[in-house]
């Protein structure tokens, strides 16, 4: 079995000129976590989620975890009534195009990728995984943990047996 196999196909996607507002309403209108951004030839250009704003929110120090220093208890409870900056900020970020913000596509699978190492990249990464054509780049879909058991339940049958 492969990526192709349990992959999800419609997915809601945005462009590289689109800004962090247009994301954010498609992420609360349609109840997602991240967007694919594609170009004009459909092409993966990268991912958008809510991680890159609030990444952009929290002062720099408060980051460093997700660069290998976990280990660093920094606390923000001594920020009293910092709600009106944070949100300040969060206006000034609205207008800024996903082209300037978004994460590469660091971590993808093809349609001929093993079901299997898509299951490891699920784990590993986290969902969705998004599934490009090997050879253009184009965007297919995603590999999501939901679209794989889906597919994985249809080998098993009702007694919990293969089918």
């Amino acid at each position: 079995m492969f990526c192709r196999n349990a992959l999800v196909p419609q997915v809601i996607s945005a462009g590289p000129d689109e800004t962090i507002a247009d994301a954010l309403a498609l992420l609360q209108q349609h109840g997602i976590r991240s967007l694919p951004i594609v170009d004009d030839k459909q092409v993966l250009a990268g991912c958008f989620s809510f991680d890159v704003v609030l990444s952009r929110l929290l002062p720099g120090a408060i980051t460093l975890e997700h660069h290998g220093l976990e280990d660093t208890d920094l606390r923000l409870d001594y920020l009293v009534d910092a709600e009106e900056k944070v949100a300040r900020h969060l206006g000034e970020l609205l207008p800024v195009k996903l082209a300037d913000v978004m994460d590469p596509p660091a971590n993808v699978v093809h349609p001929e990728t093993p079901l299997w190492e898509g299951i490891r990249q699920l784990f590993r990464r986290g969902s969705p995984i998004p599934v490009v054509d090997a050879a253009s780049g184009e965007f297919l879909g995603l590999l999501t943990v939901q679209s794989v058991m889906g597919e994985l339940a249809k080998l098993v049958g009702e007694d919990g047996t293969p089918a």
